[in-house]
């Protein structure tokens, strides 16, 4: 019983540490955009730091004086410019570089997360496969039993690439749609565009030999229904990579999307608290991803880097948007905005982001 208990406890932290080692990867192919960029527009650097708290190891590039440092504490990294400390004279600093040059060096770290989203995702769809609609069964007397055939999987539909986060986004789809809607399937193998048309149909129940049992209303006749008469399944396709690349694009902007639409709902009410979290609520969601394989590790990290690109481009004190703000504003201006009060605004920001993260997490702990 004790050995059992040990094993399941040394499970347990396992799948924790690989949680914290992927939300560390994704923090710090943030930080890696803001250094590339700002290597390559001539930012000097001070160090590139992964982990927080003291060093554990420490390598000075003796040409250019570059620290790069590992940190005792696996929750994220940074990237340090000359000048976040103190004010610098060197035209290299940070705050000295030309307004266009910061924006690009802010905005990268975001990027980056995206384009490595983009790269986990379109692995995923190769490897494992898209989460995608398709036909299970076509009623007999369905206006599309001519039309559709068993496996075909939905693409696209309505002209709108087809992508899943939940089920109801299949029926979304298809409730939004016409009398007659344009769709694209897979089937074997190949892109096939149809037409699809709304029609009268038998409802009722397919056996595991195809035999049809019509469902029978109080007066014990057929029940109809008007729609495009066919049940779908939902599982994960694989795609050739090519195929993959082009929807790994669409399938990222649509996560933004829904990002947004959540935020939008949380910061209205129509979404309570209990639907965020903080950093220990994201190491947790990774955990269990992770107990489930490296698929649904892979998928969660994805929809965790794109969380991340429009989480730091708000214009939210102390954030990547929030300084690209204020590097707008001088840009119009022609003068730098004074750096102490803009030091204070992001000082405020942190101590209020990093509250609310922490009450978030408290939050969930409680309503579990």
């Amino acid at each position: 019983m004790i050995s059992a208990t040990f094993a399941g406890v040394m499970t347990t932290i396992g799948y924790v540490l690989i949680a914290i080692l992927a939300l560390m990867f994704m923090v710090v192919i943030h930080e890696l955009g803001h250094y590339l960029a700002g290597k390559l527009l001539g930012f000097k650097i001070n160090e590139f730091g992964i982990g927080f708290g003291p060093a554990i190891f420490k390598k000075r590039n003796k040409k250019n004086g570059e620290l790069f440092s590992i940190r005792i504490l696996p929750l994220g990294g940074f990237c340090q410019f000359e000048d976040e400390d103190e004010a610098s004279d060197s035209p290299t600093a940070f705050n000295n570089q030309p307004p266009w040059k910061r924006l690009i060096v802010l905005f990268s770290g975001a990027f980056f997360n995206f384009v490595s989203g983009l790269v986990i995702i379109t692995l995923f769809f190769t490897f494992y496969g898209q989460l995608l609609p398709s036909v299970a069964a076509v009623y007999e007397d369905s206006a599309n039993v001519a039309i559709l055939k068993e496996g075909d999987v939905f693409l696209s539909v309505g002209g709108k690439q087809m992508n899943v986060l939940l089920a109801d986004d299949v029926s979304n789809a298809f409730a939004k749609a016409g009398d007659e809607v344009k769709v694209v399937v897979l089937r074997d193998g190949k892109r096939v565009p149809l037409t699809i048309k709304k029609g009268d149909y038998t409802l009722g129940t397919y056996d595991e030999e195809g035999n049809f049992t019509p469902e029978l209303d109080t007066n014990g006749n057929p029940k109809t229904k008007y729609g495009f008469g066919f049940t779908s399944a939902l599982g994960p396709v694989k795609l050739n990579f090519f195929t993959a690349i082009g929807r790994s694009f669409s399938f990222m902007f649509y996560l933004v999307y829904k990002i947004i639409v959540i935020l939008g709902m949380l910061i209205t009410g129509k979404m309570g608290l209990e639907n965020a979290g903080g950093p220990i609520t994201t190491i947790s969601v990774i955990s269990q991803a992770s107990r489930s394989g490296f698929a649904m590790l892979a998928y969660v990290v994805c929809l965790v880097s794109a969380n991340l690109a429009v989480m730091n481009l708000l214009p939210i004190p102390a954030l990547d948007g929030s300084r690209m703000v204020f590097c707008i504003i001088e840009w119009i201006r022609k003068k730098p905005i004074n750096k102490k009060v803009e030091g204070i605004i992001h000082a405020v920001g942190f101590i209020l982001i990093l509250g609310f993260a922490i009450f978030a997490d408290i939050f969930q702990w409680i309503n579990r």
